[in-house]
């Protein structure tokens, strides 16, 4: 895994380096047994520079390395709703309750939402795999039941 992660690193500083439009950051994250990679974009249009770029030119080679380890492949399209895009340390991943409307579920968050550190992300246009919502902030967060939160420590690599 040393190798592997390794990898990821190197990746995450060649796209740095090579700046596609409307790219800002990226890493990846150890989640209690797996890995979570983020990319932050300042909007959708982003997306096709970014990927252009991950298999492009110098930073193919360095791509492919890690892609041919990789398994099991999820992803999710995040809209930041809420706070600051920081590199927290807890990521709590929770379903919306049946019913419940999208104003009145971030109202419901607002006592998690104003602590510092804390940012709520939605998940887009239902790309990728349930739950809907995720939460990062520095330490864990005691969500209600009926949200079904699942929390995981997350590491920088």
């Amino acid at each position: 895994m040393a190798a592997y992660e390794e990898g990821l690193r190197r990746f995450h500083e060649s796209l740095a380096q090579a700046r596609p439009a409307g790219f800002i950051s990226s890493a990846t994250y150890r989640t209690g047994g797996g890995y979570s990679d983020w990319y932050l974009v300042e909007n959708s249009a982003a997306l096709d520079p970014l990927n252009e770029a991950a298999v492009a030119g110098r930073i193919r080679p360095v791509h492919d390395a890690v892609a041919h380890v990789a398994t099991d492949f999820a992803g999710k399209l995040y809209m930041l709703v809420a706070g600051q895009p920081e590199g927290q340390a807890f990521e709590t991943r929770f379903s919306k309750p049946a019913g419940t409307s999208y104003r009145d579920l971030y109202g419901r968050l607002e006592p998690w939402t104003m602590l510092d550190g804390v940012s709520l992300w939605r998940r887009m246009m239902v790309l990728g795999p349930p739950p809907e919502f995720c939460l990062l902030s520095p330490t864990e967060l005691d969500l209600p039941a009926e949200m079904k939160p699942e929390v995981l420590s997350r590491e920088l690599l």
